[in-house]
């Protein structure tokens, strides 16, 4: 019997610790069953709730203010009302309060800032305020060893389900290092939907395009005019433009789109921050882009490039038709692979018609391209589902709603055509390469029609900067 009892003994005593673990299990799953229930019951009674916006009168123009002591040059850009209650954290629904969505700001501050609290001061139309702890708050991806950052604040918004529900009309940031953003709060309006009724519908199937920040005095209108037509073209409906400097031609085209209601065009003031945050900011200007373009006019899709990039399908006629075809409603952003086509290669001008005004278009005149594909993720850039998006990077998600995933394009069905002014390698291996050809005639005919329209001063003419 001795024998037998030496291994009986570990079974013995292995068997409480099993079952408190069974125990454990039980516990988690039983709260997660719990918490997923609570959160299909708070979406159901969000969507009947009547929502007003607080301020009809705000025209959705932002910039940049600083916030508190100036000498510390913090700032704060925009705020937008999300109604997403899956990427909050802690929700409320009982007797007294449910949550109804979140604030989510953006701001340039330090990447490390002293505070690990940062507040929101909430205003309402009656100028009362409250004051709500952040759940999230913290320098967004892409710091590259600068030492200011473009922040990313998200406060959750719980309402009263006894008083007559309201929401706020601006906001401020409060924290303990800037002892002036709570004395003296620098409020900036919230951004809801232009129309409150598309707050819980579908979003609209179209796509609109965010631009990087155009800067160094930018002046190349023809391939502004150029990039416009193109991507029109290939289905998209919006623009979004932001600039730190630019050309007077170059304002004047933007003018010409914003008449047509094909653009809006905001001013992008980072000077005080050229040279300690990364590439004017542009993480800042993407991640406002895309909520806008989701918050604000219910796109369902955003194309994040810079002016010489183009998303260019190979196997579809055009973007629309390849999202309209392959987009199964869970992907958070198609990922193109990027191929360069250089600006100091030779011009080949075959295809343009006799009467062209404006020739030498970038996507029509440079027809070799490098034969390396470069990896997903390493320059690429995304058309994104923008309900999908809790941070966008420059050339990738890195953060989405729960139920989401990227989708990386396989090389034969689209790329990410770069026309690159300086090239990266000089000696890359380039092929022929005649697929944006095929937008050719109409290209023409187009940028023709804009720069006629722009610049009948100049005969039509859009001068290459």
């Amino acid at each position: 019997m001795p024998r037998f009892s030496h291994w009986l003994r570990p079974r013995q005593t292995h068997l409480p610790l099993l079952a408190f673990f069974v125990y454990l299990v039980l516990i988690f799953g039983y709260r997660h069953l719990q918490n997923e229930r609570l959160r299909v019951d708070l979406e159901h009674l969000q969507r009947q709730l009547i929502l007003e916006k607080p301020n009809p009168h705000w025209d959705y123009n932002n910039s940049w203010r600083r916030i508190g002591n100036a000498s510390l040059r913090h700032e704060i850009y925009s705020a937008y009302f999300d109604a997403r209650t899956e990427i909050i954290g802690n929700v409320r629904l009982d007797e007294e309060q449910m949550t109804i969505g979140s604030l989510r700001i953006f701001a340039t501050l330090p990447v490390r800032l002293r505070d690990s609290k940062v507040s929101c001061i909430v205003r309402f139309a009656d100028f009362s305020s409250q004051e709500i702890l952040s759940e999230e708050a913290g320098a967004m991806h892409e710091v590259h060893k600068n030492s200011f950052a473009a922040w990313s604040i998200m406060c959750p918004l719980h309402a009263s389900r006894r008083d007559p529900m309201r929401l706020p009309q601006a906001v401020a940031l409060s924290y303990a290092s800037n002892r002036l953003s709570h004395l003296s709060p620098s409020f900036i309006q919230i951004s809801y939907p232009r129309n409150m009724s598309s707050l819980f519908v579908k979003s609209r199937p179209a796509i609109s395009v965010c631009v990087g920040p155009l800067q160094e005095n930018y002046s190349n209108v023809l391939r502004l005019v150029e990039f416009v037509e193109m991507y029109r073209l290939q289905g998209a409906a919006h623009f979004y433009f932001y600039y730190v400097e630019a050309s007077d031609e170059v304002r004047r085209v933007l003018t010409h789109y914003q008449r047509l209601g094909l653009a809006d065009v905001f001013e992008w003031n980072v000077q005080p921050h050229l040279q300690d945050l990364h590439y004017a900011g542009i993480v800042a200007q993407f991640n406002d882009c895309v909520y806008r373009a989701n918050v604000v006019d219910n796109y369902r899709y955003a194309a994040v490039v810079d002016l010489d990039e183009v998303l260019m399908p190979l196997k579809h006629n055009s973007l629309a038709d390849y999202l309209r075809q392959c987009d199964e409603g869970r992907t958070t952003g198609f990922v193109f692979r990027n191929v360069f086509f250089y600006r100091k290669d030779s011009n080949d001008t075959f295809n343009a018609p006799g009467h062209v005004l404006n020739r030498l278009l970038y996507t029509q005149s440079k027809v070799r391209r490098t034969l390396e594909i470069m990896p997903a993720y390493v320059r690429s850039k995304l058309v994104v589902n923008t309900r999908s998006i809790v941070e966008m990077g420059n050339h990738q998600v890195y953060r989405a709603a729960p139920g989401f995933v990227d989708h990386v394009v396989h090389p034969t069905v689209g790329l990410l055509f770069h026309y690159r002014d300086k090239c990266i390698n000089c000696k890359m291996v380039l092929i022929v390469d005649y697929t944006a050809r095929r937008f050719g005639s109409l290209l023409f005919d187009r940028v023709d029609t804009t720069c006629l329209e722009v610049f009948m001063d100049r005969r039509g003419i859009c001068e290459l900067a």
